[in-house]
């Protein structure tokens, strides 16, 4: 017996087990009750069930990954985080390039055994494009700052600078929670 095969046999046992206490509107039981043994041999096998590593990892993963999605939900759930993610997700920002960048610059700085200079001139790329992107980011912040005022009056902007800053630095189909509006599009 494979292991899935074991499990769905044990979840199969489960369902019985959770039909046959579930009782009928009118007041009957759906069945015979189970003998003593039949009962125990049930509740034994519903805690000492075992997982070979494959299936617990893989239920742990599921289980963490719903955890981490619930607490993300949660955290991203205010009206002033939403109105900047679609802030963000409905501009282009040089930085959602940065990474890519940054890897290519480092792959020309390595040509120096060709182009002496490569070193250099890639540390000073390097340098104008991150003043770029921190430049690109002050203009997102200063424009956010006006719509937020002009959509959610008295709302503080605790936290949203490195919310967005860090949203827009991220590459667009990277972004967690996924972006609702498309390039340009009015939020």
């Amino acid at each position: 017996m494979t292991p899935a095969s074991k499990a769905a046999a044990a979840e199969a046992d489960v369902r019985a087990a959770t039909a046959r206490e579930a009782r009928d509107p009118s007041g009957r039981k759906p069945g015979p009750t189970p003998s003593r043994k039949e009962a125990e041999a049930a509740r034994r096998q519903r805690v000492t069930q075992t997982y070979s590593k494959r299936e617990s990892r893989a239920m742990a993963s599921r289980s963490s990954r719903s955890d981490r999605m619930r607490a993300l939900a949660a955290r991203d759930n205010t009206p002033e985080k939403a109105l900047m993610r679609d802030y963000v997700d409905a501009r282009f920002s040089i930085g959602e390039v940065l990474l890519p960048a940054l890897v290519l610059i480092l792959a020309i700085s390595f040509l120096n055994t060709v182009l002496p200079q490569a070193a250099v001139i890639g540390t000073v790329v390097m340098y104008v494009y991150v003043l770029a992107v921190l430049v690109d980011l002050a203009l997102m912040w200063r424009g956010f700052k006006k719509v937020l005022a002009a959509r959610l009056p008295g709302t503080t902007t605790r936290g949203l600078l490195f919310y967005g800053a860090n949203r827009a630095i991220q590459i667009r189909r990277f972004r967690i929670p996924p972006p609702r509006v498309k390039r340009g599009e009015k939020y």
